[in-house]
């Protein structure tokens, strides 16, 4: 992804009104028209004077459909400029609107116009802050340039803006727009989210995957090996493919093999290959796993349970950069980035002598802990909605929801299969439902029942009606009013509780 397409989809995620300063303003006025969104064809239009124009938005004087969305048009050196807009806010100034960009293409189209008008105007306001300005080409007041008929102006402008656009935005963000930045992060990370079901165990937004995003982001443009730790179904082999994807490498071969799938017998000739007449059956030569990853990246998934003898002509390959196929003496060298994953502990596989120590510190030279399911807080409710509508959708079935019952029980299960245990559940549930709401029995899970402890009764009951506020407002994503009538108690206890026990 280029820096403009970045810039762009971040711009339309983080636009809002109070950015508008932030974006310059052109004073022209022009006359347009405004469509509902479906009235357009029909030619059901308003006329319009619009004002105050800038990528962001714009002020419209006169009436308006009925409804907060509409179509803007106006003409420009004989086209006709088409904008989906949004009302923020009517006074007695006018209208003011957001435009709801659909493309960067649109973008760009849009700052041509607005361009023109403002390259001539050395003597105006600021179009940015509005103050006086004279000559300046930068404005003494907000610091931004005037340089608009500079080439790269746009790009650049976007880039300085970022952090300021981020810091206003996160004032006023609320947790869907939130989610929408992360989601724009973690999909630029990864790159193919939404290509299958498997790149769904990677959606999260909790500090541990937070943290392994950015170990990726870190590691991915170097070669070094990289060694993935996690239980099983934690999305190992998805990291290792975002580390490829965004690497040198990423046009070249990303080769998968389970070293735990393979009997040992095959698992040397699927590793390193072998010449025609090696063994019985074989009639032809054949490349392992490892010459058909040249230029690329090998993941190693399960390299806990690599036979020890294969052990050592892995560390030889690794330390040379050469093969030899079964039946050869030629050495053959191999260009490869490995990336190794398994969900045991290698350390104490060392210590009982199944695993060799130098093979474990050459693998070791970057690791990342994948975190499991039962420690990614919010994200559980996340991925649980996630993947019921992405079910939902694949089934050709009716849109379906769960209880709020049902997010309690999903926030508080330890879900030891992690998430592909998730997606199981959800499956079965999507079949034994009949009606549009998910039970927690739909999922086959229980309501959490507090354990006991040696602490006071004080204690305790503090304990568990903190952790039950809490648990509450995750699954309602914060929102006090569901939180009290699944509590079964009034607002302001909700805001007392919350004061009392110190969350914001």
């Amino acid at each position: 992804m280029h820096t403009f397409d970045c810039l762009y989809i971040f711009f339309t995620l983080v636009n809002l009104e109070v950015v508008a300063r932030l974006d310059a303003r052109t004073k022209k006025q022009r006359p347009g028209m405004a469509f509902p969104p479906s009235g357009q064809a029909e030619g059901k239009g308003y006329q319009v004077v619009i004002s105050d124009m800038s990528l962001g938005g714009a002020s419209l004087e006169g009436d308006l459909p009925p409804g907060d969305r509409l179509i803007l048009e106006f003409a420009h050196e004989g086209q006709r400029i088409r904008l989906w807009a949004e009302i923020l806010r009517t006074g007695q100034g006018g209208t003011a609107v957001r435009f709801l960009h659909q493309s960067k293409e649109e973008v760009l189209h849009l700052w041509s116009v607005l361009r023109e008008d403002l390259k001539g105007g050395v003597e105006d306001d600021c179009p940015y802050c509005g103050e006086a300005l004279h000559q300046e080409r930068e404005c003494p007041h907000c610091g931004l340039s005037r340089d608009f008929d500079r080439d790269g102006y746009l790009l650049e402008h976007l880039r300085r803006t970022v952090g300021q656009r981020l810091r206003w935005r996160l004032e006023r963000l609320n947790a869907d727009r939130l989610l929408s930045l992360l989601t724009f992060v973690d999909g630029q990370l990864l790159g193919d989210l939404g290509r299958g079901e498997q790149d769904e165990e990677f959606v999260g937004t909790c500090d541990g995957m937070l943290e392994v995003f950015s170990l990726i982001r870190k590691v991915a443009p170097t070669d070094i090996p990289v060694l993935i730790l996690g239980e099983s179904g934690t999305g190992k082999e998805l990291s290792a493919k975002a580390i490829h994807e965004r690497s040198q490498r990423q046009s070249k071969p990303f080769v998968v093999i389970n070293c735990a799938a393979i009997p040992e017998t095959l698992l040397e000739a699927e590793l390193f290959g072998y010449e025609r007449g090696a063994f019985t059956g074989a009639y032809t030569a054949r490349k392992g796993k490892v010459e058909q990853a040249h230029g690329g990246t090998l993941f190693l998934d399960e390299i806990g349970d690599l036979p020890i003898g294969l052990q050592a002509k892995l560390l030889r390959f690794l330390e040379d950069g050469t093969v030899e196929r079964i039946g050869s003496r030629r050495p053959r060298r191999v260009d490869v980035r490995i990336i190794a994953a398994t969900n045991c502990d290698l350390e104490d596989e060392v210590r009982k002598g199944r695993f060799r120590q130098d093979l474990f510190y050459r693998l070791n030279a970057f690791t990342i802990q994948l975190p499991p399911l039962r420690e990614r807080g919010k994200d559980k409710v996340v991925l649980a909605n996630y993947f019921l509508k992405r079910l939902c959708k694949e089934n050709g079935t009716r849109r379906k929801r769960f209880s709020d019952e049902a997010l309690l029980a999903i926030g508080s299960y330890r879900w030891p299969g992690n998430v592909r245990e998730m997606i199981n559940k959800i499956r079965k549930a999507l079949v034994v439902s009949k009606e549009e709401t998910i039970t927690p029995e739909d999922l086959s899970l229980e309501a959490p029942t507090p354990k006991p402890s040696p602490q006071g009764i004080k204690a305790l009951k503090e304990k568990v009606e903190r952790e039950g506020l809490l648990r509450a407002l995750e699954t309602t994503g914060y929102n006090i009013s569901r939180t009290a009538r699944l509590l079964g108690v009034s607002r302001p206890t909700v805001y007392n509780l919350m004061k009392r026990y110190g969350i914001s």
